[in-house]
């Protein structure tokens, strides 16, 4: 995890427990937090009760944010070992800052929740993202007409714009902007 990602970690925790007031005075949870706004905040909570049980103590804030963490990934991870793609589905639950506002922030939002239900989609819409800024539209179709035989290269499979991706990244012509 880089520095920028970093402080969008610890940014998007901060919005979490501020939606959901989770807050604590001398150790103790303040009264009104939220626990059971939907299905996946139920399962966070449940996972930092588990965590709490093992010490014998009532939940942490770390405790919740671990269980974020078990929730996202299936495991425990520091926050400093997460890979983007890990990070990516953490922010799933927190928000992205940008479109995904996070299910544990606005359990209603159903962009989120789409990309929850299905991890591709996610990792597509980055990888056109990428694609978009790296090259000309022009210059994308006629790469992908000539390897795949369509222009329509946003319906290619994940694995396929990877390597349409590495294709336009390794062509300076691309990246420069200077004619093909």
């Amino acid at each position: 995890m880089n520095e920028g990602q970093n402080s969008k970690y610890w940014r998007r925790w901060a919005a979490v427990c501020r939606q959901n007031q989770w807050r604590w005075l001398k150790g103790r949870l303040v009264a009104g937090a939220v626990t059971e706004a939907s299905p996946h905040h139920q399962a966070v909570w449940q996972l930092a009760q588990a965590i709490a049980d093992q010490e014998c103590r009532a939940i942490l804030a770390d405790d919740l944010r671990h269980a974020c963490h078990v929730y996202a990934l299936g495991r425990d991870v520091s926050h400093l070992d997460l890979h983007n793609d890990q990070f990516d589905r953490l922010l799933l639950l927190w928000g992205n800052e940008r479109e995904i506002r996070g299910l544990l922030v606005y359990p209603d939002d159903l962009a989120a929740q789409m990309h929850w239900d299905d991890p591709g989609r996610a990792k597509k819409e980055s990888l056109v993202r990428s694609i978009r800024a790296a090259a000309a539209d022009e210059y994308i179709c006629s790469i992908t007409q000539d390897l795949f035989g369509t222009i329509y290269w946003e319906d290619l499979e994940n694995k396929a714009l990877l390597g349409l991706l590495r294709k336009i990244k390794g062509n300076a012509p691309a990246r420069t902007g200077q004619p093909y």
